[in-house]
């Protein structure tokens, strides 16, 4: 039982069930997270905690995400189709990957850990020495993590290229509930430097939950490194371009976090933590149909299905355009009660949830470009190139510093977030363009007249959540958590079910799809 589970294979469907259903549980957790380090450790803590989380994701992103997100799945996918049953060659690429990727995150870590005291006035050079201190503290004992989520990583690679996609799906959840057992039970006992044993933990269970998946397909470790295998340098060929396209992205993290410590205290938090919440229907949605079709979009160019792929494309640019729309707009009718609910406790004051509502209200006008993005970027990815969505986001990035540097005169930490959705959109309309060239065109009309049609729909909806909200705050008293909560829940719900019956009236076909397993239940009913 438990061995069929961890090599079962699954089609693009089912694996956007699971990972949506896991992502959303992660993403829950991840509130959870975040909620209890606001509650206990709102301010010079907590901005330490967020801020020495940058070095060593600025590592793990540029290393080890740049190499699997572009270049591992297609090429291993590959090899997998050519050598059918016997996989002997493939495993090698693996093992070298292995040992290559210890011998440099060795001696990169290493090194970062002797010089942390001069990134910290790279990261945060608003804080003031003691809070540097804490940052710096905190960010060594993080560099664990990295060499966890490397082997992690490659692990879960691994199985989505052979289509399995649970231990990886539910990987996320066992690292949020590290760092929440970190602030929790570890802080009391050890002090600040508790919430980093929660984060190595997290990453270390992150890593152990996938690796017998990965033996249960049949690989074994061997000491092999064969850097000439051809494999391994076109990998490398696919990996530069991404790997600068992420240290883009990542230089632009670490510009909206050293902007951010200038600003009053706790903007840090503030920004991250806005960042967080909004990144949960990008998680389910954006994230999770992305990686579920990139193994097969691999296997079809690997194929020279090229009608093939651009259906598959278009059919999962359809649907996460279906959900992302009313959660954007969900997002920014409840921002307050969503704010209120998740970090409206402890030490988060007033002007914490203030800021944090802001922000987030910005933040929404970026979710679907952001959503969009991890579709195309992995499109491009199955096709193997890699530079064009590096020279995209290098224009993004420069978008994104200059607006930044204008918008927080004017509106502080919530430029930060303005400026984001701002760039994420133009950097996923940019894409969508240059994609459509090289696939020789897209349905542009179908998928136009698709999007007014969705967005249609989710002003309705928006509509009656906003009258639902009105009936709810006579109803219910919102200065208590209960009453607070219903009145999202029961708003959420009503816009909701406005939302499917207006896409059911304009017969949209992603709503059947939502209501036929409503349907084969009530007629099992009866």
């Amino acid at each position: 039982m438990i061995k069929h589970l961890i090599t079962r294979k699954s089609s693009v469907l089912e694996a956007t069930a699971i990972l949506a259903v896991a992502s959303l549980v992660s993403r829950l957790f991840g509130v959870m997270r975040d909620s209890v380090i606001a509650a206990r450790y709102a301010g010079d803590i907590s901005d330490a905690y967020l801020a020495a989380f940058v070095i060593p994701d600025f590592i793990f992103n540029l290393l080890i995400l740049g190499a699997l997100s572009s270049a591992f799945i297609p090429i291993f996918t590959e090899y997998l189709q050519k050598t059918g049953s016997d996989k002997e060659e493939a495993w090698g690429i693996v093992n070298s990957l292995v040992n290559l990727g210890v011998m440099l995150l060795a001696v990169i870590l290493l090194a970062v850990a002797v010089f942390a005291p001069t990134l910290v006035h790279l990261v945060a050079p608003g804080f003031v020495t003691d809070k540097k201190e804490m940052v710096v503290v905190l960010m060594r004992v993080m560099l664990l993590s990295p060499l966890f989520f490397g082997f992690s990583n490659l692990a879960g690679g691994i199985l989505n290229s052979f289509k399995n996609f649970f231990a990886y799906a539910i990987a996320p959840i066992l690292y949020n509930l590290g760092i929440i057992a970190g602030a929790i039970y570890l802080v009391p006992k050890f002090g600040y430097i508790g919430l980093a044993y929660g984060v190595v933990g997290g990453a270390c269970l992150h890593m152990l939950v996938q690796l017998p998946g990965v033996f249960a397909f049949g690989y074994r470790y061997r000491l092999h490194m064969n850097l000439r295998h051809p494999a391994i340098q076109r990998m490398a060929m696919l990996m530069i371009p991404r790997t600068i396209g992420i240290g883009v992205t990542q230089i632009s993290t670490i510009i909206n976090t050293a902007i951010a410590s200038t600003l009053a205290g706790g903007a840090v938090s503030v920004f991250k933590w806005a960042d967080n919440l909004q990144s949960l229907p990008i998680g389910i949605f954006g994230v999770s149909f992305a990686v579920a079709v990139f193994p097969t979009l691999a296997e079809k160019y690997s194929l020279k299905k090229i009608d093939e792929f651009k259906e598959d494309v278009v059919q999962v640019l359809r649907q996460v355009m279906f959900f992302i729309v009313p959660s954007m707009l969900l997002y920014w009718l409840l921002r307050a009660q969503i704010v209120r609910l998740v970090f409206g406790y402890g030490l988060f004051g007033w002007d914490y949830t203030r800021f944090t509502v802001s922000a987030l209200a910005f933040f929404t006008f970026g979710m679907l470009g952001q959503s969009i993005i991890h579709l195309l970027a992995r499109s491009f990815y199955a096709l193997q190139d890699t530079k064009t969505p590096l020279l995209v986001s290098i224009g993004s990035l420069g978008l994104n510093v200059g607006l930044a540097l204008i918008l927080v005169q004017y509106l502080d930490v919530v430029g930060l977030a303005a400026a984001i959705s701002i760039s994420a959109t133009v950097n996923a309309g940019l894409l969508l363009v240059i994609l459509g060239r090289r696939l020789g065109g897209l349905p542009w009309r179908g998928l136009s007249e698709y999007l007014v049609k969705i967005i249609f729909a989710g002003f309705i909806m928006t509509g009656a959540g906003y009258l639902m909200l009105r009936v709810m705050n006579l109803i219910v008293t919102t200065h208590t958590v209960i009453g607070l909560f219903a009145q999202t829940v029961v708003t959420a719900g009503v816009a909701v079910l406005v939302y499917l019956a207006i896409t059911r009236v304009l017969k949209i076909p992603e709503v059947s799809r939502i209501l036929s397993p409503f349907r084969r239940l009530v007629r099992v009913g009866k």
